[in-house]
């Protein structure tokens, strides 16, 4: 019986003493995989697969920016409901790299996951430059593109007005639309003002955030402006004493002062600012400026002076004659011109006398043939057509015109062949020997302007020398009257040889004056010249 009690007893203790040999054990724990990664926030979590020899007190996520975070670093603490939890961290910093573990504590102590690493948002932000808009002489937008990179970041825009100076001496303006948040590259910019006219500068684009300054490559640009572009035009307004002078004016961007100078020579001497000075912008601007007071049949010459802070240009050099009246005779006044040096009538002669008193004949029927007769001495209407006479005056054969009783007005006559060629070399030269096209435009600064008297298209016409050629047509000895409306003929005093004589003819499709001979028994228009 004593033995069998001994055995028993042996038998019970063998559990006991297996039980308190059996060795201590924290939780065992695996990482879960960080997610929802931001700026400053993150989450992680993990699962307790084996809670160890004691019943779990704690669990959650250790973290810290070196490796093998524990309890001591930053952690959080989840509430125990189940084996797999998640875990919010916070507090992080910016474009920062961190190492992580899920932890699990009991009462042996804290068993930890495998360690993992992940880097929050944020970088240095990126930035580009672009080239300027809306650039004028003063002012221009600065552009460029910024990442922010997930950071408040500060955008600036550094200008300097030369190449090559240290940041320090720049100009600093903040972008308009600084600070920039996000991951997105965006467009930025920057007004700038108080710019000087026709000016290099130089400027960069300057992102910073709290992981560092990122700054843009250097981009130039010039202002706009330079000195003005001027252009004299013809005058018009023409009277005996008076007349408005014109020109164009490109100011390039700059405010521009227009004036004219004018005078009786290329000294000039008067100066007047013109109506619409001082003038803006980019464009040609057409000006201009009345002046009074001048002496009639007199030569004026003229030209454009337009001033911006860049400097002055002067416009060509033109000019005119003021205008005068003469009387004939017969009582018809005669508006005149001065050109160059000379006084020409600027209408056709329209007298039936001699300055005599004496009639110029007139043959009957105006259509009569004249070409048997020597030296035939008449003047005509165009068709007999007195009407025509207002406008066009009276076609006259060469015998009357050099008549030694004169056909013109006293103190006048008809122009020789040299005084034409004076008249037209001054306005820019003549066509010869029958030539009809050339690229001479001297008839159009002679012709009417507008198709009320001369066919269309009246080419080239501009009439800028006042001299208001009229097409008269012209009179031939055997079949009368031609061309009214389409080609003026005007007769020389100088003789080509016994049958013909020089003269000037103009004509509706063409811009230039012809110099050449006709029959002294033609028919054609007279303007006189002063003595």
């Amino acid at each position: 019986m004593k033995n069998l009690i001994r055995f028993t007893t042996i038998v019970f203790l063998i559990p006991s003493i297996l039980f308190s040999c059996k060795k201590e054990e924290v939780p065992t724990v695996t990482t879960a995989e960080i997610t929802n990664i931001t700026t400053t926030t993150a989450s992680g979590g993990g699962n307790i697969t084996k809670g160890g020899t004691s019943i779990v007190l704690s669990r959650g996520v250790c973290w810290s920016k070196e490796m093998n975070p524990t309890i001591e670093n930053d952690k959080t603490s989840d509430d125990i409901v189940e084996s797999s939890f998640t875990s919010n961290m916070t507090g992080l910093n910016e474009g920062t790299t961190y190492y992580v573990r899920a932890y699990a504590i009991n009462s042996v102590g804290a068993g930890y996951g495998m360690e993992l690493a992940f880097s929050t948002l944020g970088h240095v932000p990126s930035a580009s430059t672009e080239s300027v808009t809306n650039l004028t002489a003063t002012s221009a937008t600065l552009n460029g593109t910024v990442n922010a990179n997930y950071i408040s970041t500060d955008v600036t825009f550094e200008y300097f007005d030369n190449y090559g100076c240290a940041p320090s001496t720049g100009i600093l303006v903040y972008a308009t639309q600084s600070p920039l948040t996000g991951s997105t590259t965006a467009n930025v910019s920057a007004n700038i003002t108080g710019l000087t006219a026709r000016y290099t500068y130089y400027y960069y684009t300057k992102a910073y955030n709290i992981l560092g300054t990122s700054i843009g490559n250097m981009v130039s640009f010039t202002t706009l402006g330079q000195v003005p572009e001027a252009t004299t035009i013809p005058a018009t307004s023409i009277t005996s004493v008076s007349a408005q002078l014109n020109g164009s004016v490109n100011p390039n961007y700059l405010s521009t002062v227009v004036t004219f100078e004018y005078g009786t020579t290329t000294n000039y001497g008067n100066t007047i600012i013109s109506t619409q000075s001082p003038v803006t912008g980019n464009s040609n601007t057409n000006i201009s400026a009345n002046i009074s007071d001048l002496t009639e049949c007199t030569t004026y010459h003229y030209r454009v002076k337009a001033e911006n802070s860049l400097g002055t240009t002067y416009g060509n050099d033109m000019s005119f004659g003021t205008f005068g009246n003469v009387t004939d005779i017969e009582g018809n006044i005669y508006k005149t011109i001065a050109i160059g040096t000379q006084v020409w009538m600027a209408e056709n002669l329209k007298a039936t006398r001699y300055n005599n008193g004496d009639l110029i004949g007139t043959t009957t029927p105006s259509t009569l043939n004249i070409s048997d007769e020597i030296k035939p001495k008449y003047q005509w209407a165009y068709d007999g057509n007195e009407s025509n006479v207002t406008v066009y005056g009276r076609l006259y054969t060469w015998y009357a015109v050099t008549d030694s009783r004169n056909v013109c007005p006293s103190g006048w006559h008809v122009p020789t062949d040299t005084e034409w060629t004076t008249m037209t070399t001054y306005l820019g030269g003549e066509s010869e020997g029958g030539a009809s096209i050339d690229n001479s435009v001297t008839g159009g600064k002679m012709k009417e302007t507008g198709t009320t008297h001369w066919q269309s298209p009246n080419t080239a016409a501009t009439n800028e020398s006042g001299f208001t050629a009229l097409p008269g047509g012209y009179r031939t000895g055997d079949v009368p009257f031609h061309s009214i409306g389409a080609d003026g003929l005007w007769w020389s005093s100088t003789e080509c040889d016994i049958n013909s004589a020089y003269t000037r003819s103009m004509n509706y499709s063409v811009g230039n004056v012809v110099s050449y001979y006709n029959f002294k028994k033609m028919g054609g228009s007279v303007r006189c010249l002063r003595d």
